[in-house]
């Protein structure tokens, strides 16, 4: 066959010229008529098949795409959750029955939850938080003996607020097997010296703890909120040494010595431990046991005739007189001829009622009370201002009053009264008595002991 447009000779079969490469018209026939060659047609079923693979490349292309989206926000949710900003946080917290335990906090969106399969608990998230706190000896069965301490796995999972579940990296951490809790209020030093026969031990425990003093099982007088009140007889030996001993169940037993000192005199001498160590009078009842024929003496500043004693029985009393605010020292001493006297000697903390010292406080004299505050200690007065700082020395925490009106006017108050966290910048009344100078902002200001405060009128 020729190329109708180049005459070139071609193949019968051929469907382009070779040379020219334009499209031959025809072709031949199996009965020797050319005709139109004619491109072969797919079968139904054929079609079906490559529709078919088009619809699976896209949907594994959709597959794929949305695996890719996950795992993407898997990884930023992994990050978040190991080493960014919703990792979550353990620290330990003290429950409200005096067990250790510690708070799981975790982060996340508002309205989000998070799951812990292993304990079967959700956690709203509010405020950004989901907190939860669990004591520490509820990590462990009965029986801790051979336990030191317990590694706990949590596999927390986020529940998005439209219900998508995620599951977070593992929550892993370690706690020990805890003490059983002791906190001893009374004594509340862990030594402490006493003039009196008997001293009171209070403590708490854990509910249901079971408590030794000295060996002896005092359980029973352990009522149902753990609390322990109890007397202990003190011997005039010197040292009398108080061991505690507390098992509670989950927790390793704890123990703990107290000591208890009372000297060892040649004469026999006992203070009452109905005697107080406060009082809100000028005055106050001394009451107590000596050796019958001895002699009572009083050092500190008393009403004479008020002493008494017994020398059948020995029974005494008299009524110390305190002639400042604050700490005042009682002594006194049992007198018997050739023996060494027996000398007892304790601070009671004297404040006075609002109404005694609102009656005894001298309005405010700024300029004389910056140059007579020595003359005037334990002199009260009645200090109105607003406070302007707050600050802590050892023990004691210090409130800076403005007390002036037309000119600044600060005094420095060691606040002793009810009101602890008073409002910087708020007007109140003190009433305080004068107990020297307190260098604040490297000048002297007087130095008052506040024993009330309130807010001012």
């Amino acid at each position: 066959m020729k190329c109708p447009y180049c005459g070139s000779v071609c193949a019968d079969e051929a469907l382009y010229c070779p040379s020219c490469k334009q499209p031959l018209p025809a072709a031949h026939t199996d009965g020797g008529q050319p005709q139109r060659a004619r491109r072969e047609k797919r079968t139904p079923a054929q079609r079906a098949v490559f529709a078919g693979l088009i619809v699976l490349f896209v949907v594994a292309l959709a597959i794929g795409a949305y695996k890719l989206v996950g795992w993407i926000q898997s990884y930023r949710l992994t990050r978040l959750y190991t080493r960014g900003a919703y990792a979550p946080t353990l620290s330990a917290v003290q429950m409200d029955d005096l067990r250790q335990g510690h708070a799981m906090i975790f982060y996340g969106k508002d309205g989000d939850q998070i799951y812990l399969p292993e304990m079967n608990r959700s956690l709203s998230i509010s405020g950004g938080v989901a907190r939860l706190e669990v004591a520490d000896s509820d990590w462990f069965g009965l029986n801790v003996a051979d336990v030191e301490y317990a590694d706990i796995t949590l596999s927390p999972m986020l529940i998005s607020e439209k219900g998508k579940k995620t599951e977070l990296p593992p929550f892993n951490f370690h706690i020990d097997v805890p003490a059983s809790p002791l906190s001893v209020t009374s004594p509340a030093v862990d030594r402490i010296n006493v003039v009196t026969g008997i001293y009171p031990l209070v403590l708490n425990v854990v509910p249901g703890s079971t408590v030794f003093v000295n060996g002896e099982d005092v359980t029973a007088s352990v009522d149902r909120s753990g609390l322990l009140s109890t007397y202990v007889g003190v011997k005039p030996i010197g040292d009398n040494v108080i061991t505690l001993i507390v098992r509670t169940p989950k927790h390793r037993e704890s123990r703990k010595e107290v000591v208890i000192v009372r000297p060892h005199y040649d004469i026999e001498l006992e203070l009452d431990t109905t005697v107080s160590d406060q009082s809100s009078a000028r005055t106050m009842a001394v009451t107590g046991t000596t050796e019958p024929g001895a002699s009572i003496s009083v050092d500190t500043d008393h009403i004479p005739e008020s002493l008494n004693v017994d020398p059948q029985t020995g029974r005494f009393s008299f009524i110390a007189r305190f002639t400042s605010y604050g700490s005042n020292t009682v002594r006194f001493r049992a007198i018997k001829p050739g023996r060494e006297d027996a000398v007892i000697s304790f601070n009671v903390n004297y404040k006075p009622s609002l109404a005694e010292m609102r009656d005894r406080a001298w309005a405010m004299d700024y300029p004389q009370l910056r140059v007579m505050f020595e003359n005037w200690r334990y002199q009260s007065f009645a200090c109105k201002g607003p406070v302007i700082d707050s600050f802590t020395d050892g023990d004691t925490t210090y409130l800076v009053m403005d007390v002036g009106k037309d000119e600044r006017q600060l005094v420095i108050l060691a606040n002793e009264s009810a009101v602890t966290a008073p409002t910087l910048g708020r007007r109140y009344l003190a009433y305080a008595y004068v107990d020297g100078q307190y260098m604040y902002q490297s000048e002297y200001y007087p130095r008052l002991v506040a024993l009330y405060l309130d807010v001012a009128s």
